[in-house]
């Protein structure tokens, strides 16, 4: 990415993953889009190629890639769906929680992620807060060898078909972001329960609510020392948010293309639709702001590939490109016009898709305060 384009190996990664996405999912995006159920024949094709273990170390399962390279799979694969999209950039995002857990429980799980036996999710947001870490309800309270959950994460994506949580807690009420404890909560435990929740989008990602009703998880499932979440969950954000929006920009990316097929085959007034500079105009505009905002992902992960701190660069992606995203898939839904519109179209469920990307893992607005803050430090700290 030094010289603005990927090396060979990472091209190569690209178009194979571009090969599968073609092949097995492309045929299937606009039912899966659909489907208000996680899909595990597609995570166990995905297993089978390797795209749930990109940069997970090969001593458990994975490929042992680059963070670029991640991100490519992010982007061919939201060019069917962000279902096996979020898969993937999860697969790559486990390997990061359990940094802090013991080998055992390591090898007990990533290799089956990386595998497709199991799948995970986050566990941050609350029906009282949402990007807030810090004023979180959940707690965990320590009991002998356990500690004690209670509480509520509302909306959970892929709750209701996750095995196992990363769950931000609070083990101090008092004690702010130093209060804040994760643990590794496999949702199988007694006094788990889950409710589905049905969104505009990301249907087969199946969110839920999930409650803990005094679920004792054993401490040696605990995430690091109790009062490290927050800064855990900062550095986990800093690749999920790039993943989220390569995700959406591949969305938008295929959804210009058909048009541009579109625009050119039907007419109106006699002429098609591409000579008209009201239509061919915003082909040209969208493909521009495609284009940066792909340039500014896969930069935010060349410096992650070379250890250099991404965390403003990450927030211009995360609350710039599903902006981008949506916007375009929005004026090529327009282009296409009623057609466009009808539930048989796959544009419809991709503009509420991508709408999704835009507090997905925090709004635009926190996003900014991130990039302020470490451009003008305290200064710029509205709280």
């Amino acid at each position: 990415m030094a010289g603005f384009g990927f090396t060979e190996a990472q091209e190569m990664f690209k178009q194979e993953v571009r090969r599968f996405t073609d092949a097995e999912l492309m045929p299937i995006s606009k039912e899966l889009n659909k489907t208000e159920a996680v899909c595990w024949d597609v995570v166990k094709k995905m297993a089978e190629v390797g795209l749930l273990g990109i940069v997970v170390p090969e001593k458990y399962g994975g490929q042992e890639k680059d963070w670029v390279s991640w991100g490519i799979a992010a982007e061919e694969l939201g060019r069917a769906s962000h279902f096996p999209a979020l898969c993937s950039v999860l697969g790559g995002i486990i390997p990061s929680w359990l940094n802090n857990a013991s080998e055992e429980i390591r090898e007990e799980w990533i290799p089956a992620f990386t595998r497709g036996e199991k799948l995970c999710t986050w566990g941050l947001t609350e029906p009282d807060s949402g990007s807030d870490a810090v004023s979180i309800k959940t707690t965990a309270v320590r009991d002998g060898d356990f500690y004690i959950i209670n509480g509520e994460k509302l909306p959970i994506t892929v709750g209701m078909g996750a095995d196992v949580a990363m769950i931000m807690t609070k083990t101090d009420l008092h004690a702010g972001v130093k209060g804040v404890t994760n643990f590794w909560v496999p949702l199988d435990l007694p006094g788990v329960s889950r409710t589905h929740i049905i969104h505009g989008g990301w249907k087969p990602l199946a969110a839920a609510s999930i409650v803990f009703d005094n679920v004792r998880v054993p401490a040696e499932y605990r995430l690091g020392e109790e009062g490290q979440g927050f800064s855990m969950g900062l550095g986990v954000t800093d690749f999920a948010r790039v993943g989220l929006s390569l995700m959406g920009l591949g969305t938008a990316q295929i959804t210009l293309e058909e048009t541009m097929d579109y625009v050119v085959q039907r007419k109106a007034f006699g002429q098609p639709l591409a000579k008209f500079e009201g239509v061919s105009f915003k082909i040209a505009e969208h493909t521009t702001l495609i284009e940066a905002a792909r340039l500014l992902c896969y930069r935010t992960l060349y410096l992650s590939d070379q250890g250099t701190n991404h965390r403003k660069e990450t927030a211009m992606c995360k609350w710039w490109c599903p902006k981008v995203a949506f916007n375009a898939v929005h004026d090529c839904l327009l282009l296409h016009g009623r057609i466009g519109y009808m539930e048989d179209s796959p544009i419809e469920q991709r503009l509420r898709d991508c709408m999704g990307l835009e507090f997905t893992d925090g709004t635009a607005e926190i996003m900014k305060i991130i990039i302020a803050r470490d451009l003008m430090g305290a200064a710029a700290r509205p709280y």
